[in-house]
């Protein structure tokens, strides 16, 4: 194992171990990464311990830099929380004389919040970030594209078709079919199960569970090896993988580093 990434579904600071979790994997030499919505890092004790241990980087959830475009997709969030909590963890760096983890702000690019990139970065360098990641927002609907896509064509990662039954639907601008993510990643869930990637939302294709079989017997079994089988024939062979963001042409728009 050579990166460990600690999140899935749900908020990572809501487990009281997460701490411990990334010391064990730095002793084992693993890069560690986790994304947060910024939600709990405003204690003192939480910020202290997320440096201390050794979390390489922090991806922090700010889609929009005031109350109102913030939630409009992060609903019941508070913007001004996710800012004291960046900034009580800047200041735990400072105090360790420490360099991690990278505190990365990851702001998905939406139809209301565009107008807000210039003014992200003035507030990520005030508050201490290191570096930004601009994100195409993914969308499942027609009427969810028309609420959230913006208007430039190179801020999305849909096009949008219009067929001549006067029907529409959503196209992925993909630069290849092929699924790489099979053969080096994989998803292991709190309960043990053993899913084939993150877009396995309601974990419909189990290929195993770590807390009764060993990793590598899963990884190389017979379930797993049918599943990449089918996916060989055809990216659309499971539903899961139709709003996959594997092979698109955009998923970042940019990645800035602070200086």
């Amino acid at each position: 194992i050579k990166f460990l990434l600690l999140w899935n579904r749900g908020e990572p600071f809501m487990n009281e171990d997460l701490a411990e979790m990334i010391r064990e994997a730095k002793k084992r030499g693993i890069f560690v990464q986790t994304s947060t919505n910024g939600h709990f890092l405003s204690g003192p004790q939480v910020a202290e311990a997320v440096v201390e241990s050794g979390l390489d980087e922090l991806i922090v959830s700010v889609d929009g830099i005031t109350q109102q475009s913030y939630s409009r997709y992060r609903k019941g969030g508070d913007v001004k929380k996710v800012f004291r909590g960046v900034e009580t963890l800047v200041k735990a760096k400072r105090r360790k004389g420490s360099d991690t983890p990278v505190i990365t702000f990851q702001f998905l690019v939406m139809k209301h919040n565009e107008h807000e990139i210039g003014d992200l970065k003035r507030v990520a360098r005030r508050l201490g970030a290191d570096r930004i990641l601009l994100k195409t927002v993914r969308v499942g609907s027609l009427r969810q594209a028309e609420e959230f896509l913006p208007p430039r064509a190179d801020f999305s990662r849909y096009t949008v078709v219009h067929s001549t039954n006067g029907k529409s639907e959503l196209q992925l601008k993909l630069k290849r079919q092929s699924c790489r993510r099979l053969w080096y990643s994989t998803v292991v869930n709190w309960d043990g199960e053993v899913l084939p990637c993150c877009f396995d939302e309601k974990g419909q294709y189990t290929m195993g569970n770590i807390f009764t079989q060993q990793f590598g017997v899963i990884w190389r079994g017979r379930r797993y090896q049918k599943f990449r089988s089918q996916l060989l024939k055809s990216r659309y062979a499971f539903p899961m993988c139709q709003n996959c963001t594997e092979g698109i042409e955009k998923l970042y728009i940019s990645d800035i580093w602070i200086s």
